[in-house]
């Protein structure tokens, strides 16, 4: 019994070890397996598009593949264009921005049915919608929920506010809001304001960078006068500096980021006059939010800045009209060489 006893601890003994070992040697795998998915995973450089085809009389046109679209980045066509085509319902995470400060309180009429008619915007996807409202600063007025209820209490809770129209502090805002949603969301921000900034302390590049790096669309609804400025598409070239279409960009933001922004993120710029129309046109980009083709491509070693963007079709024949996002934002990773690509940051 005494012999017995002696040959299980000494076989104990022997095993220990090579246990140990076991454990050290899964661990190390698991451990470099884990860091090479990290390394992986940070050197994504997918480009995300999300694309509106309209025809003529304004319905969606369905139907198309990726190989329909040309998309080109800085003039350059990309040739591994993809498409989603599982984006049927997908759920959407949405951010209200309602101006409140300076001559806003005389439109609060116009907004009374505003909880209604966002049922018709999320129509019956999955959705998480947001409140904020903003004068000189922006206020969270209700987080991201689903519940109805919640909602039109918090529309309620709208007041008049300061002398301020910080519609970048706000975009900025509600961007840096939806980077925390669920990556399968489609991410948007409604806009309901005038048309100029007025007293944001976020720097027009700060919001540049913001909405570049991200699959963000913003749709802005402004009742501001009609005398507003249009600025023409920025000419798309290769192999140029980017430092100009970026101050045109900034500049243009400066006087009229109501209207560049959804301009940049492929979004819609549109005015009111009153609650019909207030309801008519979140009837229209209803159709936009749901309908949109969700191409993507990888580019091969993007220089870090601001990228131009252009999307077309192919086909002559279909005369649509094609709204897409005309930039985005890449970044070189921290700690990065001189040499290695940067990644671009767009949160799929």
């Amino acid at each position: 019994m005494q012999r017995l006893e002696l040959i299980f601890r000494y076989c104990a003994v022997l095993c220990l070890p090579i246990c140990l070992y076991a454990g050290w040697s899964g661990a190390q795998t698991l451990s470099q397996t884990s860091s090479q998915t990290l390394t992986l995973h940070a050197r994504t450089n997918l480009v995300p598009v999300p694309t509106l085809v309209e025809s003529k009389s304004g319905e969606p046109v369905f139907g198309l593949t990726a190989k329909d679209f040309i998309v080109k980045d800085n003039g350059v066509e990309q040739k591994n264009v993809h498409l989603d085509t599982d984006t049927d319902n997908a759920p959407l995470s949405l951010v209200v921005l309602v101006q409140t400060g300076r001559a806003a309180v005389e439109e609060f009429y116009k907004m009374q049915g505003l909880p209604t008619m966002l049922h018709a915007l999320t129509g019956s996807a999955q959705h998480r919608i947001a409140i904020v409202a903003f004068d000189s600063q922006p206020n969270l007025l209700q987080d991201f929920t689903s519940n109805s209820h919640t909602l039109d209490r918090a529309f309620q809770s709208i007041r008049p506010g300061d002398d301020g129209a910080a519609i970048l502090d706000a975009v900025w805002y509600a961007a840096d809001m939806l980077q925390d949603e669920p990556k399968q969301n489609q991410r948007a921000i409604l806009l309901i304001s005038e048309t100029r900034d007025h007293g944001s302390r976020t720097p027009a590049k700060a919001v540049i960078q913001k909405i570049g790096s991200s699959s963000t669309i913003v749709y802005t609804l402004t009742f501001a006068p009609a005398r507003t400025e249009f600025l023409n598409d920025l000419k798309h070239g290769g192999g140029g500096s980017l430092l100009e279409p970026f101050k045109m960009a900034a500049q243009a933001m400066r006087k009229n980021a109501a209207a560049e922004i959804p301009r940049m993120t492929g979004g819609e710029y549109l005015r009111f006059n009153d609650a019909k129309g207030l309801d008519g046109k979140i009837g229209m980009l209803a159709n936009q939010v749901h309908n949109r083709y969700m191409l993507s491509f990888q580019p091969d070693h993007p220089a870090p800045g601001l990228h131009l963007l252009s999307v077309s079709l192919r086909r002559q024949d279909i005369g649509a009209t094609v709204l897409a996002r005309t930039n985005y934002w890449a970044e070189k990773p921290e700690g990065a060489s001189a040499d290695a690509p940067p990644t671009v940051g767009a949160r799929p």
